[in-house]
């Protein structure tokens, strides 16, 4: 498959999470979800689907272009679970603070340090244990023969 099979996939994806979300207002609200006071108009709720669409159709595309996805199929989840992704990967990334430009952290961190002390502990105590003496048969005359 080539990148624009893999977006046409994650858009069907994305249009199927869609269409099951604007049939579940249909039914809730009993009519158009615009026309009730606290769902949103259908301009807004256009915007909102197309970016949705286009969000889960470049992902799939990425994915399919990098080797992620194998086939239509991943594909189709990639469009249906777009959100998501994006929520993950924006999990993964460290916040920064917009005031000043990202830095480099100066020497080992805390944690690694912590890890590297626990670790050395258990080295120490495995090597510092006493060792049992080694077993000599009743038939042999001792360790030196």
């Amino acid at each position: 498959m080539v990148g624009w099979e893999y977006a046409l996939w994650g858009l069907f994806g994305g249009f199927a999470v869609e269409g099951l979300e604007f049939s579940g207002a249909i039914r809730r609200t009993g009519t158009w979800p615009w026309r009730v006071p606290d769902e949103p108009g259908p301009l807004p709720l256009l915007v909102s689907v197309l970016i949705r669409l286009g969000v889960g159709s470049g992902l799939a595309a990425a994915a399919g272009i990098a080797g992620q996805v194998s086939g239509p199929f991943g594909a189709l989840a990639i469009g249906v679970a777009a959100p998501l992704l994006v929520e993950q990967l924006t999990r993964a990334l460290p916040a920064a603070d917009a005031s000043r430009p990202p830095q480099a952290p100066e020497g080992p961190q805390r944690r690694d340090i912590a890890w590297r002390d626990t670790d050395a502990e258990r080295i120490r105590s495995v090597e510092q244990a006493p060792r049992p003496a080694p077993a000599v048969s009743p038939h042999s005359g001792g360790a030196d023969e």
